[in-house]
């Protein structure tokens, strides 16, 4: 019986390894880029811009961070007034997004804020890799078990010092036409 019990165990523990890690969430996301403006703003790297916090939108610049968080509320508005999901159907399903540029942040932070996002990725579901020269783009996402749908995607180019998550599910058949439209026009 002991031998069954440590047997069954071993094997859920091998398959718990096995699988993929989920992305991180926004609200990790969030607290790692607040730290790299906390940690920005003590270095005294100063910025010449200002915050602006609308309903369901924020843009922050400061310490030479660049930040866009636009939430559900924001982003419905804007897909229902500009009509961008007859235009563009795999916005549908997004719910919130965050963009950070800190291409311009002091060079150790932007290390250090590598380090992490990339340590927060590591056992992350990798979808594509673009390379272009010593720049490389990847992308996660947490592919749903019929493969209908992906969920949670963030695009990550440490060396451009750029982060864009987009969260909520997107139907893999409107971002495989959203990819094979684009792919025509280059």
């Amino acid at each position: 019986m002991k031998r069954v019990i440590v047997t069954m165990f071993v094997l859920l523990s091998v398959t718990a390894v096995c699988q993929a890690r989920r992305t991180p969430g926004r609200s990790r996301i969030q607290g790692m880029v607040n730290e790299m403006r906390t940690e920005a703003r003590l270095a005294g790297v100063d910025s010449e811009r200002e915050a602006v916090t609308l309903p369901g939108i924020k843009v922050v610049s400061e310490s030479n961070i660049e930040m866009v968080s636009i939430g559900g509320l924001a982003l419905k508005f804007g897909k229902m007034i500009n009509g961008l999901e007859k235009d563009l159907p795999v916005l549908r399903g997004i719910k919130s997004m965050i963009v950070v540029d800190y291409d311009d942040c002091p060079g150790n932070i932007k290390e250090k804020f590598n380090k992490k996002m990339t340590s927060e990725l590591r056992g992350c579901e990798l979808l594509m890799e673009a390379k272009d020269g010593d720049e490389r783009m990847s992308i996660y996402g947490n592919p749903a078990n019929d493969g209908e749908t992906i969920s949670d995607i963030i695009m990550f180019v440490p060396q451009d010092g750029a982060l864009v998550c987009f969260f909520g599910t997107i139907a893999a058949d409107d971002l495989s036409k959203l990819v094979n439209s684009t792919g025509k026009n280059w």
